[in-house]
């Protein structure tokens, strides 16, 4: 009688462990996903505040037309992406270039003057700033949730949900670098 109780303890207890260990693993693998999210919402934020910017420019040099063909061909590339990893690519592609324009301020002092291109150059150099975080937190969520899968016992439970390791967001070491909004528009 005693064996039977301890057997059954025994299958209870790893029953609840698996449980345990399958939610866990849910949990993690939500988190990657809200984490994501974030990321989502500040491209689009930065998708939606780089042509505002642009056409603010674009207003005091009405020569610099191709300035805002480039960003409006760049933009479509983000919004026709589909997979998270095609979209921070067409997403960095769009910051790229402007780190590459070189607006000099100075010699448009009305432009230098405009609150709103100055309130557009903040909103744009805080975008950058949590997209950074938002990408931190990704990375990290995607790390727990990696490291859950792989250990044992979670690997077992992993295993048979058919989990996989997700990959982590990693920018091309050209594109590392922080845009310094101040350099871009030589403030």
């Amino acid at each position: 009688m005693i064996p039977l109780i301890i057997c059954i303890s025994v299958i209870v207890l790893l029953i609840v462990l698996g449980i345990a260990i399958n939610n866990r693993i849910i949990a993690l693998k939500n988190q990657t996903t809200q984490a994501f999210g974030s990321i989502e919402i500040y491209l689009k934020k930065r998708f939606d505040l780089i042509p505002n910017l642009a056409a603010m420019v674009n207003k005091y040099m009405a020569h610099e037309k191709e300035i805002m063909l480039k960003v409006t061909e760049l933009r479509s590339e983000v919004d026709k992406a589909t997979e998270p990893k095609e979209q921070i690519d067409a997403s960095n592609k769009l910051t790229q270039f402007m780190e590459g324009l070189s607006i000099n301020v100075e010699n448009y002092p009305d432009l230098k003057a405009d609150k709103q291109f100055l309130n557009l150059h903040f909103e744009l150099g805080d975008i950058e700033d949590q997209i950074s975080a938002a990408r931190r937190a990704y990375n990290a969520a995607v790390t727990a949730y990696n490291n859950k899968i792989q250990m044992f016992p979670a690997s077992m439970i992993a295993g048979m949900r058919k989990d996989q390791i997700q990959m982590l967001l990693e920018i091309p070491k050209a594109e590392q670098k922080e845009v310094n909004m101040n350099e871009l528009f030589n403030v």
